[in-house]
């Protein structure tokens, strides 16, 4: 089972980095997003080195009142679409993927949700870099957006200290921030995006 889901997910890669297909758009879907990513923290400051969280609505019986649930399995398209995320500002996250919390998973259990496109409708997304001076929030580094709508997104706060994040202690996971705000600033970076279709918002180092 390991071996073909292994096959199943490089096979998803190497369509998305071959070329030879042509780029599709996501089939359109009245169905909300279920965003998932990463926050990358220091360590040695008591963070969590690599925290993937996946943002459920409050009350939802995965995510409770938590304000950045953990994920406990990747499902579905997230697996190959945070490598290909990765990717695009230079992190290999295949292996640390693939190993926590636990293997992913094909099946997508949430079908009240869309989960994110795949990697053939993610060849056609529009990437916009930024400058690090105009992030709207400390250690966002890239937000995939569909509709301007957040999908996918990597948080790293790994080289900043604590007075460039406006804190004075260490948390779980490198930011002292609530979902509110956190959106707040997807929202303000969803201004870089297209109005319609994929976009990435890239915000260089």
């Amino acid at each position: 089972m390991r071996m073909r889901r292994r096959v199943l997910f490089w096979s998803l890669i190497g369509v998305l980095a071959s070329g030879s297909a042509p780029a599709q758009q996501p089939t359109p879907t009245s169905k909300p997003y279920l965003p998932v990513g990463l926050f990358l923290g220091r360590v040695e400051e008591g963070a969590r080195i690599f925290t993937p969280v996946r943002l459920f609505p409050f009350g939802h019986p995965e995510g409770g009142a938590h304000q950045f649930p953990t994920v406990q399995q990747l499902h579905g398209t997230e697996f190959p679409a945070l490598i290909w995320l990765g990717n695009l500002v230079g992190m290999r996250l295949w292996t640390t993927l693939e190993r926590y919390p636990t293997e992913p998973a094909t099946e997508w259990p949430y079908k009240d949700f869309a989960q994110p496109p795949d990697s053939l409708s993610l060849r056609s997304a529009a990437i916009t870099h930024i400058p690090r001076a105009e992030v709207p929030m400390p250690g966002l580094r890239a937000v995939l957006y569909h509709d301007r709508h957040p999908v996918l997104f990597i948080v790293d706060t790994r080289t900043l200290t604590l007075a460039e994040r406006g804190m004075r202690g260490a948390t779980a996971m490198g930011l002292d921030i609530s979902r509110a705000d956190f959106l707040k600033a997807l929202d303000v970076a969803s201004a870089h995006a297209p109005l319609e279709g994929l976009g990435v918002v890239i915000y260089d180092p």
